[in-house]
């Protein structure tokens, strides 16, 4: 049996990558056809059959994928809308949980306490992709940007220890008041500490090893080790890769090498591209069988509580955005708080979680209501989905003005080329010291190179079209050397000016790739 699931695991992932790759190529969104395609494969009967254990290989989704969303993220851009992402990443998961839970005790009669909860706690995470996504294509202002993808980073920690909670609770038919709070401080506190130690462990490692390939492979596989050691101690999973994702994602900004870079950002996007896909295509695979396991006489229950969890969430987080603009005395004429209210995308996060919710109590006995749970979590999700382009439409209805980053970039590149000729001086310097000079017409050419970029980034031109560095062992050295001097200024810059994430990635890779080249 084990086999026939394996090879069930694989064809479902080889489908989900194929029709995401057809919608790639056509520059669609892939979630709809995703989730439709895993229904309609879980209806017919040839093809992969529903997992047995969906809880297991569905969490084995989520781990990694929220990894992958912490290791496009920045410390140093969520530490500059701190306030805001916490607001939000703690106190609207709560507000909002609270919300879901008291409606969805009103719209579905009998509902356990728990569940109802537990549903809230489950809506809680918003989709990093769909909030990265809508940025590009209606070009929001990075603060906007930082605090709604910051928000979609930690509520998933936040939403899942309730989460935790709730399960915890429907398993044990109840919990008192005072096993709450100490619930929810093991689960925050073991989080952290699993997490923090974990980030710390793996760039002990990433710095020691010579090898990128090793380095990367061994980031690649943390994820799962991460969650599953945080659970055996009672913390959060969830928070836990978080964590340690935000860790190793700031230590390689200066602990790996150019070719290290590249590789891992190239396998990341790869490997997320892979568990997006197969995330809404298996959510959309067990479906059908969670439509048959719930009784039909909630099937009326059903098609009421979607619409209505889903208003709940969006009149939660009107109101809490609002609330917060308020209190913080932004200026309410300025529209950004209506769009970050609207940008509340419901995404994989979320659809997976609902399947970890307990089937049987700890008595046996099983739990009423979870198909319902999973039902109204997938509607939500899928209504979330079809207006999560309106987001872009919004921001340009309201006339949301669009970031200029190009004084910046242009004052980033002078430094930078800056940077460069002063370490050639420096090798120049100690050449003539050492009695091992660098040769004059060697020097020139570099220097050359060097001045055309910093020319270039004068007038706001390219890089890229700048002389290529002679193919002599000796100058590869030097215009390597150079170009690190260049990635130097750009970590000082990121820390000590608290330059943006997005702009010190985008350079850095220039950087990465000009090296490259110059091999």
């Amino acid at each position: 049996m084990a086999g026939v699931e394996l090879f069930d695991v694989a064809v479902a992932v080889l489908l989900a990558v194929l029709i995401a790759g057809v919608c790639r190529n056509r520059g669609w969104s892939s979630a709809i056809p995703l989730l439709a395609a895993g229904v309609l494969v879980g209806l017919a009967p040839w093809g992969p059959e529903g997992l047995a254990d969906p809880e297991f290989v569905l969490v084995v989704v989520l781990a990694p994928l929220v990894f992958g969303e912490g290791l496009t993220s920045s410390i140093v851009d969520l530490r500059r809308v701190s306030r805001p992402i916490m607001a939000l990443a703690v106190g609207l998961v709560v507000f909002g949980a609270v919300m879901v839970g008291i409606v969805a005790q009103l719209v579905i009669p009998g509902i356990w306490v728990s569940m109802a909860f537990a549903l809230g706690a489950i809506l809680g995470p918003t989709d990093a992709v769909a909030v990265s996504a809508t940025a590009r294509k209606a070009g929001l202002p990075r603060r906007l940007v930082n605090v709604l993808e910051g928000e979609s980073l930690v509520n998933d920690g936040t939403a899942l220890t309730l989460l935790r909670v709730s399960s915890l609770a429907a398993a044990a038919g109840s919990l008192s008041v005072g096993q709450v709070p100490v619930i929810l401080l093991t689960s925050v506190l073991g989080g952290l500490l699993v997490g923090g130690a974990a980030g710390w462990l793996l760039m002990r490692v990433v710095r020691r090893s010579r090898d990128t390939t090793v380095a990367n492979a061994a980031i690649l596989l943390a994820p799962l080790p991460v969650y599953f050691s945080a659970e055996a101690l009672r913390g959060s999973g969830i928070l836990a890769v978080v964590v340690a994702a935000l860790v190793v994602a700031h230590g390689t900004s200066s602990a790996v090498t150019y070719t290290g870079r590249l590789q891992a950002t190239s396998l990341w996007v790869t490997f997320t591209f892979v568990l997006q896909s197969t995330a809404f295509f298996l959510v959309g695979l067990e479906m059908p069988k969670v439509l048959q396991l719930m009784p039909s006489s909630q099937l009326r229950t059903l098609l009421i509580a979607i619409p209505v969890v889903f208003l709940t969430l969006v009149a939660a987080r009107f109101v809490f955005v609002y609330l917060m603009a308020v209190i913080t005395r932004r200026d309410l004429r300025n529209p950004s708080w209506l769009v970050a209210a609207w940008a509340g995308t419901r995404g994989p996060v979320s659809a997976l979680a609902a399947f970890t919710v307990p089937a049987t109590t700890d008595a046996g006995e099983r739990i009423p209501f979870r198909e319902l749970v999973i039902s109204v979590t997938f509607g939500v999700v899928l209504l979330s989905l079809l207006l999560a382009p309106t987001v872009a439409w919004l921001a340009r209805a309201v006339k949301l003005p669009q970031e200029d980053d190009t004084a910046m970039k242009r004052r980033v590149r002078v430094a930078l080329a800056r940077a460069g000729l002063d370490r050639l001086e420096q090798i120049e310097e100690t050449g003539e010291r050492t009695d091992d000079p660098i040769p004059t017409d060697l020097v020139d050419r570099l220097r050359s190179a060097a001045e055309g970029r910093l020319d270039h980034a004068s007038r706001v031109a390219e890089l890229g079209d700048a002389p290529r560095p002679s193919s002599h062992r000796t100058a590869r050295q030097v215009s390597v050397e150079m170009m690190r001097a260049e990635h130097e200024e750009l970590l000082r810059l990121r820390d000590r000016e608290g330059l943006p994430d997005e702009i010190v990635r985008e350079l850095q890779r220039e950087i990465d790739l000009r090296i490259r080249t110059a091999g």
